[in-house]
């Protein structure tokens, strides 16, 4: 195997494929980064921490760039649980989830105009 192989090999194995799951991007100061908390931030919403990375990259404030991935389609409730206990989320990404609540919204809406 070449060195390219085995990264991309490590990298499915470590991050393997999940559509169900939403992606958060947080801002941590150094001095306040504990992954105990991350995780029972994340499991106050009923939803389980599948991936915690802390990345090697810094915001302009230097504080930690994390990286978490929680097993649930929409992760408003989750970075909202986060920023109560005091952790920047600066960004999330549930596609997936997206989909899904337009979809349902649409139905709803059809169901309301056949009701009419």
């Amino acid at each position: 195997m070449t060195l390219t192989a085995d990264i991309e090999k490590l990298y499915n194995r470590r991050f393997p494929q999940n559509d169900n799951s939403t992606e958060l991007t947080l801002a941590v100061r150094p001095v306040d980064y504990s992954g105990a908390m991350l995780a029972r931030a994340v499991e106050d919403c009923n939803a389980n921490l599948i991936n915690l990375n802390v990345t090697g990259e810094r915001n302009e404030d230097g504080y930690l760039l994390v990286d978490l991935r929680v097993d649930v389609l929409n992760g408003e409730a989750v970075a909202r649980s986060l920023e109560r206990y005091g952790f920047e989320v600066v960004d999330f990404d549930a596609p997936a989830g997206s989909r899904f609540d337009s979809a349902r919204d649409r139905a709803n809406e059809i169901l309301r105009i056949l009701d009419i």
